[in-house]
Order: C-alpha cells, then sequence, then structure tokens
C-alpha cells in the first residue's frame, strides 16, 4: 500500500507545472484536450447515425409487414385459414391478407404508374398517424382510395377528387389479357416519409380489390411484438403452414439498405477512433518528455531502492490519468451536445430532401460506455513505451553528470 501510494502521488505530481500558477503544464492540457475532442466527436457521430438508423427502421416497420407470408403459386385462395393458422404464434399480434398489383393512375392529362394495395380498412389502423388528409374509415365507401403524399403533389391531387385507375390485367379473354378502367375517388392522403412509398401506392379495399381482379389474396402481412424476433417468427410461421408457402422478414426485405447503414457506422467509428490515436501520440511525447526532464529524480529513486517496475508505474499513472480525464472531458461533452440536440431540436433539415424536419438523435449509454473504454485502453497502451524507457535509465550514468 506505501509503494503504491508514493507511486501514485509522484505521478500526479508530474502532471504539474514547475510554475506555480499552473496547476496542470500545457502539454498535459493539450494532451487532454485531443483525447476529449476525439471522443466528443465520436460519440456526436455514432449517436446522431443511431437516431438516423433508427428514424428509417420506424419509418419502414410503419408501413411494411414485421414478416410476409407469400404463397408459391401467387394467390392465396384460403386467407382466413391460413390467418388463422399464423395467429397461433404467441409473437404475432395481427395477421391479415391483402392483395398487391400494378395500374396505371390518370388524372386529367396527367399518367403514373402505381403499386395498388388492397387491404380491409379495419386492418389499416396502425397507418392511422400516417395520415394528412381524410381518415382510414373513408376506404368502407365502395370505389375510395387513400394515396401517397407525393404522388398527390406531383399529379396535383386533392381529397374528393376522382380519378381513373387503369388496370392491365383485369381479366383474361381468347385474345389474351383484358385491360379494366375503374373509376375511383380520393378518400385521403398519407406520409409516410418514404419517398419511393409516397409517389406510387395507392391503398384500395380488399373488397373492391377482388371486385376486379377476382383474387382474394396474394400476401399476408403480419406484425409482432418483438421486431427483433421476425426470424424466429418466420421459421414457426412457416414450419406451421408447410409446404407452398415461405416467408420473408423485414430484415432480409431491407438487408441492403441496413447492412450500408451498419457499414457507414462502423467506418464512421473507424476513421473517428483515429482522432484518438492520433491524440494518444501527444501523450507519449508528453511522457517522453517528462522523462527526460525527470531523469535526475528518476535516477534519485531508484538509488534509493526503487524497482523498474514502480518506475514504471509512476510514468503509467500519470498517462492513465491524462487518458481518464480526457475520455470523462470527452464523454460529458459529447452526451450534453447530443441531449441539446435532441432536447431542443436546434439543427433543422430540408424535410423535402430527408423527410425529417431536425436532425435525428439517438443516445445509447452502452456506446458512450464503448467508446471511453477505447479511449482508456488506447492511453494505457500509449503509456508501455514511455514508461518502460523511463524504468531503464541508469542512476550511476545519469548521477555522474549532474
Amino acid at each position: 500500500m506505501n509503494i503504491m501510494k508514493y507511486e501514485t502521488i509522484i505521478g500526479l505530481r508530474y502532471l504539474r507545472s514547475k510554475r506555480k500558477d499552473a496547476f496542470i503544464s500545457f502539454t498535459t492540457w493539450i494532451s487532454i484536450i485531443g483525447i476529449a475532442i476525439g471522443v466528443m466527436a465520436l460519440i456526436v457521430v455514432i449517436a446522431v447515425m443511431t437516431g438516423f438508423q433508427n428514424e428509417i427502421r420506424e419509418r419502414i416497420l410503419g408501413i411494411n409487414p414485421h414478416v410476409l407470408v407469400m404463397n408459391l403459386n401467387g394467390e392465396i385462395k384460403e386467407p382466413e385459414r391460413i390467418v388463422e393458422t399464423i395467429k397461433k404464434s404467441g409473437e404475432v399480434t395481427h395477421a391479415f391478407p391483402f392483395v398487391t398489383f400494378q395500374a396505371m393512375l390518370q388524372s386529367g392529362r396527367q399518367l403514373s404508374g402505381v403499386i395498388v394495395k388492397g387491404i380491409n380498412a379495419q386492418d389499416m389502423m396502425f397507418m392511422k398517424r400516417l395520415m394528412k388528409e381524410g381518415d382510414i374509415g373513408s376506404l368502407n365507401e365502395k370505389g375510395n382510395i387513400l394515396i401517397g403524399k407525393e404522388l398527390a403533389k406531383n399529379m396535383g391531387i386533392f381529397k374528393g377528387d376522382f380519378l381513373s385507375l387503369m388496370v392491365p390485367f383485369a381479366g383474361v379473354s381468347p385474345m389474351g389479357a383484358v385491360p379494366e378502367t375503374v373509376q375511383a375517388r380520393v378518400g385521403g392522403v398519407f406520409e409516410t416519409g418514404m419517398y419511393e412509398i409516397d409517389n406510387t401506392l395507392v391503398v384500395m379495399s380488399l373488397k373492391d380489390v377482388e371486385g376486379i381482379l377476382g383474387i382474394k389474396a396474394t400476401g399476408i402481412e403480419v406484425k409482432i411484438k418483438d421486431v427483433y424476433k421476425a426470424d424466429t417468427v418466420r421459421r414457426e410461421i412457416s414450419k406451421g403452414l408447410g409446404h407452398g408457402y415461405f416467408a420473408r422478414t423485414w430484415i432480409e426485405m431491407n438487408k441492403n439498405l441496413f447492412s450500408a447503414l451498419k457499414l457507414e457506422k462502423i467506418a464512421m467509428f473507424i476513421i473517428l477512433a483515429l482522432i484518438i490515436f492520433v491524440a494518444s501520440f501527444n501523450i507519449i511525447s508528453s511522457l517522453v518528455m517528462t522523462v527526460m526532464e525527470k531523469k535526475k529524480d528518476i535516477a534519485i529513486l531508484k538509488a534509493m531502492g526503487a524497482k523498474k517496475k514502480s518506475i514504471m508505474k509512476i510514468f503509467m499513472i500519470e498517462g492513465i490519468t491524462i487518458g481518464i480525464l480526457g475520455a470523462l472531458i470527452g464523454s460529458f461533452s459529447g452526451y450534453t451536445i447530443c441531449e441539446i440536440i435532441r432536447r431542443y431540436k436546434i439543427i433543422k433539415l430540408p424535410e423535402d430532401i430527408y423527410y425529417i424536419s431536425t436532425l435525428p438523435v439517438k443516445i445509447s449509454f452502452f456506446d458512450v460506455f464503448l467508446v471511453a473504454s477505447i479511449t482508456t485502453v488506447i492511453c494505457v497502451l500509449s503509456t508501455i513505451y514511455p514508461s518502460f524507457k523511463g524504468s531503464k535509465i541508469d542512476p550511476v550514468e545519469t548521477l555522474r553528470y549532474e
């Protein structure tokens, strides 16, 4: 205990400046500030990227199924039975049939290719918060449709307008596919925040779609309690339905997007970690300068019986203290900046480009702890070389020229 005490006292004393009016030397401040800036930048960037990732995930899950069940033959002829089988899983909260097909939407001289999704109004309550005009209940009226905000803006469509929906494969004759034009009325406008969906999706009553195509369902959408258990639920559903059916999770359907986001996050982590790595060289240079300056002190300590291990501990304590102070200041600063951005929404974004009005920030205490821990490890490693060099000083040679 006594040995450790004197090593700690000396190590902390070496942090101080020789000048009485300065508590910590200038080089020590440079080292601490360098570490703190690196930690702060890393925490802020990771928080912003996590925020974007969560925002995108919520938007995807807001409109898309957690698990999608399809039939190899295309049409599901007994959707009620399939839904009941799927609902036997304890994780499933909601399951309902739907039909999708491509069509052309016409309003005056405006034409646009769209994806029409047939679904029952009672199964669309999860989209209630996405409605900008009208309501989901309007689908219960025959001929009513819901369209995305971007589609409405591009075609100059408003709630209550009448449109023509041209279905290319509404029937089959000896001459081939028979197209059909259906008159529809805009019952509401929704906004998911995903441009492709808002610009191409048209929602129609499943009953109306069945009257046009004669198809009951082309798939079953499944919502579950825990979205991260989607793969387990997928395997359970596939096993329960047997041959002829297959299921896909929201992770599989958006694999490329989330893989790209994950890769970007890792890349930014590595790039910004280099800032901390570079800052750690300040610790090395600071300790090397301290070793050179304190040669006489080291020689006296060794002459008094201090071992090489004790000399190493003195300089390691000095370096580790710098690293811990930098990590703590950087973590606190980074967390404070993230909290200010999140709470006061001071950074605005153009909503027509990003579909969000402010910069999303998601603070993870695990990320903060991870960054601080890695920083501390880097700082510990950076103290090894100068500490070792300090312990190798020969007291006889040093004191001979003093």
